[in-house]
């Protein structure tokens, strides 16, 4: 008798448990960002939740194009992987190089075919290279190289400047050389 109370408990506690580790999206969210250049972008955002961990799903639209969709952690809230700044630097070789900035960090998002092994198409400017591993060090390198071919320093600066947003991170990276 007291085994079958052990089970009867168990199964119980196990359904309990598997019912709280599905993913759940929240509704989604959207808002329009635009910036001094008049360019315009749609924001798509939702929160997913599932056992154990949660993560802010983004999608990025320029007029009716997707040009970024990414997941992000919500340990540090929702919010932090939402943009708040977005711009086209440059297109060359039919790829736009975009600069974004959220609450979480700077990146730059290359929207095309364009081979540098990176996640989501994007990556993060504004880390130290001892923060790097060999390989996100070739494709900070490598996708470096493709924006300095698309655009001269002065042109990304100017830019940054008519939207009113720091060209710091990006000429650091600019410049980076492995």
């Amino acid at each position: 008798m007291k085994i079958r109370g052990y089970c009867l408990f168990f199964v119980a506690a196990l359904c309990l448990l598997l019912s709280g580790c599905g993913l759940k999206d929240y509704p989604t969210y959207t808002y329009q960002l635009s910036n001094k250049l008049g360019e315009r972008y749609l924001i798509n955002y939702c929160e997913q939740t599932g056992y154990p961990d949660n993560s802010t799903r983004v999608k990025i639209f320029k007029e009716k194009e997707k040009i970024g969709d990414y997941d992000g952690g919500a340990y540090t809230g929702c919010d932090s992987y939402i943009p708040s700044q977005i711009m086209l630097i440059a297109s060359k070789d039919k790829v736009d190089y975009y600069y974004m900035k959220s609450q979480f960090g700077e990146y730059i998002i290359a929207d095309g075919v364009l081979d540098v092994k990176m996640n989501f198409n994007m990556i993060r400017i504004g880390v130290q290279p001892n923060e790097l591993n060999d390989m996100d060090k070739r494709s900070y390198s490598k996708l470096a190289a493709a924006v300095r071919n698309a655009v001269t320093a002065d042109e990304a600066k100017k830019r940054f400047s008519a939207c009113g947003y720091s060209s710091d991170s990006f000429i650091t990276f600019y410049n980076y050389k492995d």
